[in-house]
C-alpha cells in the first residue's frame, strides 16, 4: 500500500502542475514567482538544485555497485565513476541538440530497464506457479495500514514475542525507527521535489498546450502511475520471497556470516552491544561477542534486518533466470542508474538556467547539468561511510522540508484567478479536496522527519512554516489586488 499511496499523492500534484503549465503555457517558476511568492519560487528552485546534486551522486554509487558486484568488473572506483561522468555528459550534450540521437538513447535505456522489470515479473509468475505466493495476504497488503508507524509488522512481531525484558524493548524501538524511515522516505521520494520542477519543462518541450490537459492527466495515470505500481509490486513480491524476515542468505550452513552481509550485520549488532556497554573491536570480535552475549532471537532479528546489496538483490531473480540473474540484473540496474543520472542532470540544467535568467541557453543548461555529474564523479568519497551520512542528512532535511512548499504553491495556483483567469479548474471543490489530501500527506511526512533530525530539523521546520506563511500571504494579497 505504501508505494501506491505515495505515488497517488504525487500524481494528484503532478496533475495540478500540468494543468497550471498547460493553461498558462508558461514556465511555473515564473508563474509562482509572479502570482504567489518569489520566496516560494526560489526555495523550490534551491531545493531542486540540492536534491539533484546530492542524489545524482547516489546514482553514480548505485551504478558502481552494479559494475563491481553484478557484472564482476573489479575496477578502481574512480575509473567507473569517471566513465559515467564522460558518458552522461556526452548524452546530455547530444540530447540538447537537434536530431534523433536523444530519442534513440532514451529508447535503449527504457528497453534495458524493461528487461529487469520483466525479469521480476517472471519471478512472480514462477512463484505463483509453484503456489509460493499467499494471495490473500498479498492483496490485503494493498490496504493502507498507518499502524505500521506505531507497531512492528506481524512478520517481526512473532520473533519479538520470543524475547523478554529490555531486549524486547530495544528491538521494538529499533524496528519502529526502521519502519518509519521507510514509510516517510517513500512519501518523500516517490515524487520528489525535483520531479515537480522537471514536469513543466517536459510538457512545454513536447509543444503541448491547453487542448492537451486531459491527455496529460491520462499520461500521468497510464504512463506513470500504473507502470510504477506494477514494477514496484513485482520487485517487492520477488525480493520479499527471498529476504523478508529471513536469515538464510546471512547465516550460511557452516555457521559463518555471508561476506556480502557482514558489514550491515556487524553495524546492527554493534549498536545493540553498545547499549549493553560491551566494547567491540572489529567485525570478527563483534560477531563472536554477539554469539556470547545476545540471544538467538536477537541474532536472528539482526540478520533479518541486514540491508542487502546489489549482488544479494540479484539473487531474487534466480528462481526465473538461474545463473543469468547477476548479469541481467546488473545491466538493468546500470541502465536505471544512468537514466536517473540524466534526469537529475536535466532538472539541474533547467533550474540553473532559471536562476541566471538564461532559460534556453544551451551552454548555461550544460553547465547546470554538469554540477550533479561532478558530485557523481566524487561519489566514492561523498557517498560512502561517514561522508555519506554527513551529506545525506542535511540534503534530505532541506529537500523533505520544502516538498510541501512545492505542493502548497500549486494548491494555491489552482485557486489563483490572477494566474489562471478563466482557466480555473472545474469541480474545484473536489480538486481542492484531492490537493489538500496530497499536501497534507507530504506535510505530515516532512514534519515527522524534521522532528527527529535535531537542530537541522528544527531549522527546517522553521523554514517550512515561514515559507508557507509567505506563500499564503502572497496569494491573499494578489487575489485581493485582482
Amino acid at each position: 500500500w505504501l508505494q501506491p499511496l505515495a505515488m497517488l499523492c504525487g500524481v494528484i500534484m503532478l496533475s495540478a502542475i500540468s494543468h497550471v503549465t498547460l493553461s498558462t503555457e508558461e514556465r511555473p517558476f515564473l508563474t509562482v514567482k509572479r502570482s504567489i511568492s518569489p520566496s516560494l519560487a526560489w526555495a523550490w528552485l534551491l531545493a531542486t538544485v540540492i536534491a539533484d546534486t546530492v542524489f545524482c551522486a547516489a546514482q553514480f554509487a548505485l551504478g558502481e555497485g552494479a559494475v563491481r558486484q553484478n557484472l564482476g568488473f573489479e575496477l578502481p572506483p574512480f575509473i567507473i565513476t569517471g566513465t559515467f561522468f564522460v558518458v552522461s555528459l556526452s548524452l546530455i550534450w547530444l540530447s540538447t541538440g537537434k536530431g534523433k540521437a536523444a530519442g534513440i538513447i532514451e529508447n535503449v535505456l527504457k528497453a534495458l530497464v524493461a528487461v529487469v522489470v520483466l525479469a521480476f515479473m517472471g519471478v512472480v509468475v514462477t512463484l505463483a506457479a509453484k503456489g509460493a505466493i499467499p494471495w490473500s495476504e498479498l492483496f490485503a497488503g494493498f490496504i493502507p495500514d498507518p499502524s505500521a508507524l506505531f507497531r512492528p509488522t506481524d512478520s517481526f512481531a512473532v520473533i519479538l514475542d520470543q524475547m523478554g525484558g529490555t531486549e524486547q524493548v530495544y528491538w521494538q524501538t529499533y524496528l519502529l525507527d526502521q519502519q518509519r524511515d521507510v514509510i516517510i522516505t517513500a512519501f518523500g521520494t516517490a515524487v520528489g521535489i525535483n520531479m515537480t520542477f522537471l514536469l513543466p519543462y517536459t510538457l512545454l518541450k513536447r509543444g503541448w498546450g491547453k487542448k492537451d490537459r486531459e491527455l496529460s492527466r491520462f499520461d500521468l495515470g497510464f504512463g506513470l502511475f500504473l507502470p510504477f505500481i506494477l514494477a514496484t509490486s513485482f520487485l517487492v513480491i520477488a525480493s520479499a520471497s527471498q529476504f523478508h524476515a529471513r536469515t538464510g542468505d546471512v547465516f550460511l550452513d557452516d555457521g559463518s556470516i555471508a561476506t556480502s552481509a557482514q558489514a550491515s550485520y556487524v553495524k546492527i549488532i554493534d549498536a545493540r552491544l553498545k547499549t549493553l556497554e560491551i566494547p567491540t573491536d572489529g567485525a570478527e570480535t563483534s560477531i563472536t561477542l554477539a554469539e556470547e552475549k545476545l540471544s538467538e532471537s536477537e541474532r536472528d532479528l539482526a540478520a533479518m534486518l541486514v540491508k542487502r546489496d546489489a549482488k544479494a538483490l540479484a539473487s531474487s531473480l534466480e528462481p526465473f533466470l538461474g545463473k543469468a540473474a547477476q548479469p541481467i540484473f546488473g545491466i538493468g540496474v546500470l541502465a536505471m542508474a544512468l537514466s536517473t543520472m540524466l534526469v537529475h542532470m536535466m532538472m539541474n540544467g533547467y533550474a540553473i538556467g532559471e536562476a541566471f535568467g538564461k532559460h534556453g541557453n544551451r551552454t548555461v543548461f550544460f553547465i547546470g547539468a554538469s554540477l550533479p555529474a561532478i558530485a557523481g564523479f566524487f561519489s566514492p568519497v561523498l557517498w560512502a561511510g561517514s561522508s555519506k551520512a554527513a551529506l545525506a542528512v542535511p540534503a534530505s532535511v532541506i529537500a523533505t522540508s520544502l516538498l510541501p512548499i512545492a505542493y502548497l504553491a500549486f494548491l494555491l495556483l489552482m485557486n489563483s484567478r490572477s494566474a489562471l483567469g478563466d482557466e480555473l479548474p472545474k469541480r474545484r471543490g473536489l480538486v481542492n479536496l484531492l490537493l489538500i489530501f496530497a499536501t497534507g500527506m507530504a506535510s505530515f511526512g516532512s514534519i515527522w522527519v524534521l522532528l527527529n533530525k535535531g537542530t537541522p530539523g528544527l531549522i527546517g521546520l522553521g523554514a517550512l512554516g515561514l515559507l508557507a506563511a509567505f506563500g499564503i500571504f502572497g496569494f491573499i494579497r494578489r487575489s485581493n489586488a485582482a
